[in-house]
């Protein structure tokens, strides 16, 4: 079987502060749970926008330079770009992304500065034994 490579989405916000940085990084996980893609905080003005599936605009990523520009760009290159309160109207995924088993405690997973998809807490606890740290849980087909 080929694998495949699913591109991350880039969620833009505020990022000026410790505190708005957790809160986009918070949103991130939703935004990783509710759309069934990686989803990666942007922490500076250098993505290659066409590295990512998408953009979510956080609230406030009009706020500061680097999220601006990144959204305008996103926002005029007819990139698939959705404002936060969409992500709300779909639901929280309780199908793991690894072994594709519904789970209700599955839940979006933080490495190597990336939400990955929602992955059961099996599919987690066998991950980590591996003792492979940083490396993202593979998605299923």
């Amino acid at each position: 079987m080929l694998a495949h490579t699913i591109r991350p989405i880039l969620v833009l916000g505020n990022v000026t502060t410790a505190d708005n940085l957790a809160d986009v990084t918070a949103f991130a996980s939703d935004v990783a749970d509710r759309l069934r893609f990686p989803a990666v905080v942007a922490t500076h003005r250098d993505y290659d926008l066409s590295k990512f599936e998408g953009v979510v605009l956080a609230d406030g990523w009009s706020e500061s330079f680097p999220s601006a520009a990144l959204g305008c760009e996103a926002l005029t290159t007819d990139m698939c770009t959705m404002e936060a309160r969409d992500v709300y109207e779909y639901a929280v995924n309780t199908t793991c992304g690894h072994c594709g088993e519904v789970d209700p405690e599955a839940a979006p997973v933080y490495r190597d500065g990336m939400w990955t998809v929602s992955v059961c807490p099996g599919c987690v606890s066998a991950h980590e034994s591996l003792r492979f740290p940083g490396i993202v849980l593979p998605v299923a087909a």
